[in-house]
């Protein structure tokens, strides 16, 4: 590690709070791909908020892959020059395991899918069965609003994005966050998928912050949502 945090204090299990360093501290965020609205894994807003409210002297640097494979490469290398943790959302597993192994003294969380040798790994228990037809979960969830659809499945981005946050900054710190699963071999910290239906919409969707009622029951599905109740 090229930095020290020099102070990291535990709160709980889990919460980290009062965080201060030498000089900054580089958390490099590879996304697979931000524009995507499906079931993705990885909220980077939720992400850096995180790290700002636990650690004062980290910076995230967010490094965007556009779904490809061979960008994502060349922008990990890039980050290596300045990172002290990588986060990275694979765009293709198989390549990622290369990344992760070229990546010398600087440690990788594997996030949303795992990676084999990687340090840690953010994600869920079971891959998640993409819904068809639509491209954002709120699509999605207008749908089973509208009839179109009965359900549709749903993965915690903001919380699992938190947690890579606690964890980054709680190893950096020398102060592990939890106790970690074994997960292939890899230490884990695992989150369920939810199939959500319209008795769910409001308590899992809505109040995850995925999306909100506004937008849920915006134009075309505002009668519908007034005859469930909804708003």
């Amino acid at each position: 590690m090229r930095r020290e945090l020099a102070l990291c204090c535990l709160l709980g299990a889990s919460v980290l709070s009062g965080c201060s360093a030498v000089d900054t501290t580089v958390i490099a965020v590879l996304a697979a791909d931000q524009e995507t609205q499906l079931q993705q894994p990885l909220n980077v807003e939720r992400l850096q908020e995180r790290v700002e409210e636990i650690c004062d002297g980290c910076t995230v640097e967010v490094y965007d892959a556009g779904s490809d494979a061979d960008t994502q490469a060349e922008l990990f290398d890039r980050a290596l020059v300045d990172a002290d943790l990588v986060i990275l959302d694979p765009v293709d597993p198989e390549l990622a395991e290369s990344l992760v192994q070229r990546a010398g003294e600087v440690p990788v969380m594997a996030y949303g899918t795992l990676v084999p040798g990687a340090d840690w790994f953010v994600g869920l228990a079971d891959p998640a069965t993409p819904a068809s037809g639509v491209t954002s979960d709120l699509e999605a969830a207008r749908e089973i609003i509208s009839k179109d659809r009965d359900s549709f499945t749903y993965v915690p981005a903001a919380a699992m994005s938190a947690k890579a946050a606690d964890v980054a900054v709680g190893e950096l710190a020398d102060e592990p966050v939890g106790e970690p699963v074994d997960h292939e071999g890899v230490d884990s910290w695992l989150f369920e998928s939810v199939e959500v239906t319209v008795n769910d919409l409001t308590s899992v969707a809505v109040a995850s912050g995925a999306m909100t009622l506004a937008e849920l029951c915006d134009g075309d599905t505002a009668k519908r949502c007034a005859r469930l109740g909804l708003i």
